[in-house]
């Protein structure tokens, strides 16, 4: 059941890119039509519309632009849009996104991502549940700045929206297989069709092995391997004419000894030397240095999860109004364990190990307009229910002998209502404003104990069960004037307010007579955005100029209890019996991100078109005084009070420019075939890893080359690419950080995958 698409009588739908900002193939008009971008169509304003069309900054990154790309995991999305990175930890629950420059990674359970991810209109409550294998996807959607009139609060950078392809009217299928070397392998297959004449069904699966890479000195093994499989159904039932059910399904897992990290530097200061010398010594053959990628670890690290769920939706067609349900339960478990001290040691005799537990039950109900006036609207109520249990336990042994341990179990449930709507007034055929707002109600409860055991020097004391909560609300809203200025282009300026609701410090520390409840977190954005196609449909430039402050800004931050003598006896970052000192959640005052955005798509000929993104962001840390200090700025004396003014900061993980260009060129031959040349490039400025500003968690800036070769039958039905990533064997890390001082003074670690190294690949697809 198609739902009709709402076009006001004198804007006429434009010529759009294949894909914003991705390498798609163009789609030959057929019949020798003229030689033009494809249209996409977007749900960026909670309906179907012309992604040109839209006042809203996004880029759209269609199923041919991911597999050309050679893009198998969410978390590579980054290579194709400059705004968008990546916070990586060390298991799926410390990664996140980051949009322009806004991001949040926290180990709390009670926290809530600034970019909201979606699959299927269905949102994500842990940002770890998005990270899934990309087979069989329609498009991604990633939409820039606060969306929190349609999206909700946990959207106040953006929205990363993972739409996945429906059940067919006719049977069809997809198979693929891929070899990476070094004993990398994936596969997957898609089949739907119809099961009668008002039932549909679709069937994926998808399966990865890959060997491991990272040579481990202290046993000559390897590590950094994994091994994933995803399985997703899905029916669609047209009950009547203008009824739609659609019910779908899906259960993902993963299982990998990783995220190794390499130690980067290890330099020793002034009075440290015997010390440093030492550490060295014992870390043989293993030597610190940026491109080092070995490891001498004497536990074997893990990160397993697995998430699995079911939504309905359904859409009833109401002559001028379609009324959509779409109701869903999720599960997501996580489980993880790090070398912490990156020694072939038992550093201070510390370990620790945990793993957590989320359900969540979301509801939305929307109306939305679909007749042709001088108005048109969504309106809707949204739920949200969400419990993340964990357990986490931590174990030293000072004194050789006395060993001590203690278990923390704790539980936060999250309740969130909200009613939204947004509006659109045609004021005349070329002008448009946009009103809209939402509503919403937050309330936190948690549960939480520790018991210990042993000796309890280093450890936190025992607490017994104890609960407690926070709640708020708020409303926030989005007004945006809209000119079509010719049926080649509009521009748009926006005014766009967002909310972060509140959180609480839960971790495996918490001393609940000291627990921070932390405040929500509040934005302001204007935009000032233009699309335009141009040269006969053959040209797309999409630019937005924006800037956005953000108020009570939650971050988190390691606090080092020897480092901060000064502070109160009452602050939990002073507590003496948490002698290794702990990541506090805090908001971290104001900070602003302003810039530039530029995405084009062009047709050069009927052989050769390119495509590329840039982003010029500068998102700074406006006001922080007493921020925290690294491990290594505390031990080489850069922080004598333990907190240093950090205002004037740049945020973590974002550069101040980043661009990636990508060309295509189609060599037609004789027999039906085509052979298809591609390349893509990607670079970026210097990045800094960490909140303190640390000078060695900065990382040079850097380019990456990938480049294919394909041979497609010119039918569509298989196609044989060979693909090289990182062709100038560009080693970068994904990631820096500080050790503590005391495990290893002046020491810095770093993590990074298979890419960083230049491979080389095969991948196969046949359709029917």
């Amino acid at each position: 059941m198609q739902r009709p698409l709402v076009m006001h009588p004198g804007v006429r739908a434009l010529a759009l890119a294949h894909c914003a900002l991705g390498i798609g193939a163009p789609a030959m008009a057929q019949n020798a039509a003229p030689l033009a971008l494809e249209e996409v169509i977007v749900t960026a304003t909670k309906r179907e519309a012309s992604m040109q069309d839209v006042s809203v900054a996004v880029t759209a990154l269609t199923d041919s632009a991911i597999e050309e790309a050679q893009i198998t995991s969410a978390e590579d999305l980054t290579r194709l849009v400059p705004s968008l990175n990546l916070q990586k930890g060390t298991n799926a629950r410390q990664s996140s996104f980051v949009i322009r420059g806004i991001g949040t990674q926290s180990f709390s359970s009670a926290v809530e991502p600034s970019v909201s991810t979606m699959v299927d209109g269905v949102v994500m409550g842990r940002s770890g549940q998005a990270f899934m294998q990309l087979l069989d996807i329609q498009r991604v959607e990633v939409l820039r700045g606060p969306q929190g009139t349609l999206f909700g609060k946990n959207a106040t950078a953006g929205v990363v929206h993972i739409i996945t392809k429906e059940p067919t009217e006719e049977h069809s299928g997809e198979l693929m297989a891929g070899v990476v070397e070094e004993g990398e392998y994936r596969g997957g297959f898609s089949i739907a069709g119809p099961l009668n004449d008002t039932l549909g069904y679709r069937l994926t699966a998808t399966g990865g092995s890959m060997d491991d890479y990272v040579d481990n000195a202290f046993d000559g093994g390897q590590l950094n391997g994994s091994d994933d499989w995803t399985v997703r159904g899905k029916l669609r039932w047209a009950a009547t004419d203008t009824l739609e059910i659609k019910l779908s399904s899906d259960y993902g897992k993963r299982s990998c000894n990783c995220t190794v990290r390499s130690i980067r530097s290890l330099e020793p200061v002034e009075g440290s030397e015997a010390a440093a010398e030492n550490v060295l010594e014992g870390l043989l053959p293993v030597v610190p240095g940026e491109d080092n990628q070995t490891v001498n670890i004497n536990k074997n690290p893990f990160s397993d999860w697995a998430s699995w769920g079911s939504a309905v939706e359904v859409n009833w067609d109401l002559t001028s109004h379609t009324l959509t349900s779409i109701t869903a339960y999720r599960g997501y478990e996580v489980d993880g364990y790090t070398d912490d001290d990156d020694q072939p040691i038992d550093a201070l005799g510390f370990d620790q190990y945990g793993g957590s537990e989320q359900t969540q039950l979301t509801q939305e109900l929307r109306i939305t307009s679909t007749f042709d006036g001088p108005f048109s609207y969504v309106a809707g109520l949204f739920y949200f229910d969400q419990t993340v249990e964990r357990q986490f336990q931590r174990e030293f042994e000072f004194i050789p002998g006395r060993p001590g341990s203690a278990l923390a179990d704790f539980s936060v449930d999250t309740d969130n209502w909200a009613g939204f709507g947004e509006a659109t007034w045609f004021i005349s055929d070329d002008w448009r404003l946009i009103a809209g707002a939402r509503y919403t109600e937050d309330e936190l409860s948690y549960d939480f104990q520790r018991t210990a055991e042993g000796f309890p020097l280093g450890l936190p004391p025992a607490v017994a069960p104890t609960s407690g909560g926070v709640d708020a609300d708020d409303i926030s809203g989005k007004l945006a004037l809209q000119w079509d200025y010719s049926d080649r282009g509009m521009t748009y300026l926006s005014y766009t307010q967002g909310y972060k609701g509140p959180a609480l410090d839960i971790i495996f520390e918490t001393r609940p007579e000291n627990l921070k409840k932390i405040e929500p977190e509040t934005s302001e954005a204007w935009e000032l955005g233009l699309k335009t196609t141009l040269w006969d449909s053959r040209l797309q430039i999409n630019a937005a100029l924006f800037h956005a402050t953000y108020e009570e800004f939650q971050a988190q931050a390691f606090f080092d209890p020897d480092g901060v003598p000064d502070c109160p006896d009452d602050n939990p970052n002073c507590d003496p019996e948490n002698a290794t000192g702990s990541y506090q959640l805090i908001n971290a005052g104001e900070v602003i991100t302003q810039g530039l955005e530029v995405d084009f798509t062009a047709l050069l000929s009927e052989r050769l078109r390119v495509s590329g993104g840039l982003a010029l962001i500068d998102a700074t840390i406006e006001d922080y005084p007493d921020g925290p200090c690294s491990g290594g700025q505390t031990f080489r004396g850069e922080c004598p009070n333990g907190l240093q003014d950090l205002s004037g900061g740049d945020l973590p993980f974002s550069p101040d420019w980043k661009v990636n260009l990508a060309a295509a060129y189609t060599i037609p031959l004789q027999a039906g075939f085509d052979v298809v040349l591609r390349g893509m490039l990607r670079s970026q400025d210097d990045v800094q890893f960490s909140m303190t500003q640390d000078e060695n968690t900065i990382l040079d800036g850097y380019t990456v080359a990938d480049a294919s070769i394909a041979l497609m039958d010119q039918g569509g039905s298989w196609d044989a690419t060979v693909y090289v990533k990182n062709v100038t064997d560009e080693f970068y890390p994904l990631g820096i950080g500080s050790q503590h001082q005391t495990i290893l003074p002046n020491g810095y670690v770093q993590t990074f995958d298979k890419t960083a190294n230049r491979t080389w690949g095969l991948e196969m697809r046949y359709r029917w």
